[in-house]
């Protein structure tokens, strides 16, 4: 894969770049070593190698090197020892901070959310993704433009390093706001696409996969829609939302879309770049929360899918939570739906139940028509699931149940216009509505 440069770092997974990594456990905690392993995992999917790791414990973080001048002074020596020149915080840093710990540490720093976008901007395949991810990229670097120009006389790529051509200065705050208008001016065209596209499905039922990172969403969508969609197990190997469709056993169908992983502390720059990839999210009908049940922190990464979704607001949006890889662990609980999109399992009891979802969400009815014509017969089976269909062969009238796509109104204005003789009786039994009789 050829370099991916932004307008001031540019990110290589061609080598392996070695890194120290800084855990800092505040407020008196100790250190996680599962928040450790997986900065570890953020580090190689930002094509680095932890070849050493210092940690430290402390209340609260130090304003001018968050981890205190002695244990900076003792980063420093470990990274001069090893001849390493990336260090990386597992915690967001003040500008400030990062300028005084390079300073004093002669290395490049990376924090959290740097490394995440560095990570994206590796990922990123599409033109759309890597659009977004520059825009989340100078979002991000635009106020701390004053104080990283000490350290771009070094040379070569790597995590976090500069952009080609920036060794003149040329780049300045003025030029960062131009391009920053530009990309948002290339992304309102592109979302304006394909929110024509999207008004193409209005009133199919819409199931968005949400999940943390690497939870296994593109490898569901995959199995459920033999979509053929990229999949890897490292983290946010997806980034573009993927939508297919998936046929239902009552001959109804519905829309599944994949969309970018969570992760815990995702920067805001990414939510705000990814916004109107995140509006699959906010406008489905159904959310998938996909989650990961040989991990053994599912339950801690769960709660954060649902505080992400809290947070651009589709926390009360219907759901359903899906234990993905059980061919992996043993998983207990009656009530959870355990599948594997790897082998299939509970695949079938997903669907099911996604059904059972997109029924209820529907706007069923009794119909009455004194003559259904052929042409009035295919409006309504294209606009609604047909639970019964009983024609009276001496009269010509029928007698419908059905579930509405897009409501009653929709088929009383149908009706009015081209009938005289009719009835439309609204439903509210689901039992007895799948039984056809109310």
């Amino acid at each position: 894969m050829s370099n991916h440069q932004t307008l001031f770092r540019s990110v290589t997974d061609e080598e392996l770049e070695q890194v120290l990594l800084v855990s800092v456990a505040l407020n008196g905690m100790d250190v996680d070593p599962s928040a450790v392993a997986e900065m570890i995992r953020l580090v190689e999917s930002a094509s680095g190698e932890v070849v050493h790791q210092i940690s430290q414990k402390r209340n609260r973080p130090d304003g001018g090197f968050f981890v205190g001048r002695g244990k900076a002074e003792e980063i420093a020596a470990e990274s001069a020892n090893l001849d390493l020149t990336t260090i990386v915080f597992n915690h967001n840093l003040s500008p400030g901070q990062v300028n005084r710990l390079e300073e004093i540490t002669k290395c490049k720093v990376i924090d959290r959310t740097e490394l995440i976008l560095a990570i994206f901007a590796v990922q990123a395949r599409t033109p759309q993704a890597k659009l977004r991810i520059e825009l989340a990229q100078l979002g991000y670097m635009l106020p701390r433009l004053s104080g990283m120009w000490h350290h771009l006389d070094r040379l070569g790529a790597g995590i976090g390093t500069r952009g080609p051509g920036e060794t003149q200065l040329e780049v300045d705050r003025r030029r960062a706001r131009t391009r920053i208008s530009s990309l948002e001016r290339k992304l309102e065209a592109i979302d304006a696409g394909a929110k024509v596209r999207h008004s193409r499905r209005e009133g199919m039922f819409s199931v968005a996969m949400a999940g943390y990172t690497n939870a296994g969403k593109s490898s569901l969508l995959n199995r459920l829609c033999d979509a053929d969609v990229h999949s890897a197990d490292r983290l946010f190997a997806t980034l573009d939302t993927t939508s297919r469709r998936l046929e239902l056993p009552d001959g109804g169908s519905v829309i599944v879309s994949d969309t970018v992983g969570f992760i815990e502390k995702l920067p805001k720059s990414l939510l705000s770049s990814f916004r109107s990839t995140l509006d699959v999210v906010r406008e489905a009908d159904l959310i998938l929360l996909v989650a990961d049940t040989a991990d053994v922190d599912k339950r801690a990464k769960a709660s954060t899918v649902i505080e992400t979704l809290e947070k651009i607001g589709a926390g009360s949006i219907d759901r359903i939570t899906v234990w993905n890889k059980c061919d992996l662990t043993e998983i207990s609980g009656t009530e959870e739906l355990a599948i594997s999109a790897l082998t299939g399992e509970g695949i079938d009891r997903l669907i099911e139940l996604v059904q059972k979802k997109r029924r209820q969400a529907l706007a069923w009815c009794r119909v009455k028509v004194n003559i259904c014509n052929g042409e009035l017969e295919y409006w309504i089976r294209k606009n609604s699931i047909v639970d019964s269909f009983v024609r009276d062969h001496n009269s010509g009238a029928v007698e419908i149940v059905c579930g509405l796509y897009l409501g009653l109104n929709h088929l009383r204005k149908k009706l009015g216009r081209q009938h005289s003789d009719w009835s439309v009786v609204p439903l509210f039994d689901l039992d007895k509505i799948q039984k056809g009789v109310q």
